[in-house]
């Protein structure tokens, strides 16, 4: 479509962000792969050993709300990592889709400046009228726009983003202005399903029937389930120092929200200058059609056009001697 960095499956209804330099797939890399195992590892344990031992004895609210709270664990890291994070579409999408009178309307301010900027976006950043500039706006040099206040431009996805957060490594996309509330919501979900998961779990594998039926795994297996054991109990750590740093990572949040303030902004020691809330503002419309049709030689811009295709010598030659009738 020309999204740079940018990965659509489900035909278009579901979007990724760019692959980070520890991928070890197409759009999958190690950090979001560990947060997916930090999540089920401990909650099949728990399904598999603690459930039914809980339901047996008649408890039956912890159960159900465990089993609630990582359906939303997982479907809020699913919704982070595959949903819009406020892409603003670069000038020859733009062009190419016809949508800037529309994008116009949704945004209040004319993104390819056109009255002052020439249709090729070169030189833009020394035209931007005095209006825009002294309320915030900004030229970006890569995506030949004009961006609003508290967008940036993502080096990993290489796109701007609409009330840009961060690039989160663990969820394989931008956080921005239209998935910060299910970012937000991720990393308070799982937070209570890693207190509501963890303590009932090391209580059942330090209890007396959990710990007969080891012995006897060991014993028939003659020792073979060892190191399982043991690559629990290294897991069981790593999910651990996961916990505390969920718990970090959700005070952090928790007080941007309060001083309304991203990442980047207080990163950098940046004022908000809408003076919106990080969370609770309107999540906006998408800016760019997933399924729009384009011819592909839109997209293309003339300073970056792949070079001509060398010449075959060999061919030069002949069509030198003999003509272009023999070829």
């Amino acid at each position: 479509f020309g999204l740079l960095g940018t990965s659509f499956f489900c035909k278009g209804t579901m979007m990724t962000g760019g692959e980070t330099e520890m991928g070890i797939t197409p759009n999958c890399s190690v950090p979001n792969l560990c947060v997916w195992t930090c999540i089920l590892a401990p909650c099949s344990l728990y399904f598999i050993w603690v459930f039914p031992h809980l339901w047996k004895e008649g408890c039956y609210a912890l159960p159900l709300a465990t089993l609630a709270v990582f359906v939303m664990a997982t479907g809020f890291l699913l919704a982070t990592c595959c949903s819009d994070p406020g892409i603003i579409p670069r000038r020859e999408v733009v062009i190419a889709t016809k949508t800037a009178k529309q994008l116009q309307e949704q945004l209040g301010y004319d993104m390819l400046c056109t009255d002052s900027v020439p249709l090729d976006g070169r030189g833009g950043g020394g035209r931007l009228p005095q209006e825009l500039t002294s309320r915030g706006y900004r030229w970006c040099r890569t995506c030949r726009i004009v961006r609003p206040p508290r967008s940036s431009h993502c080096p990993d996805c290489d796109n701007c983003v609409m009330r840009y957060d961060h690039h989160c490594p663990f969820v394989n996309n931008c956080v921005g202005q239209r998935n910060y509330h299910f970012f937000f919501g991720f990393v308070t979900s799982v937070l209570c399903l890693a207190m509501m998961v963890l303590p009932v779990l090391f209580w059942f594998l330090n209890s007396e029937n959990f710990e007969l039926a080891v012995d006897g795994m060991i014993h028939v297996s003659s020792g073979a389930l060892q190191p399982v054991f043991y690559a629990l109990i290294a897991l069981g750590a790593l999910v651990g120092i996961a916990t505390l740093l969920s718990f970090v990572l959700w005070v952090y949040h928790v007080f941007l929200i309060a001083t309304k303030r991203t990442t980047k902004e207080f990163r950098r020691n940046l004022s908000n200058i809408a003076e919106e809330p990080t969370l609770c503002a309107s999540r906006g419309p998408r800016l760019f059609d997933p399924w729009a049709l384009v011819d592909p030689r839109d997209l293309i811009r003339t300073d970056e056009a792949p070079p001509p295709t060398p010449s075959n010598f060999c061919q030069d030659i002949w069509s030198t001697c003999f003509g272009d009738d023999y070829n």
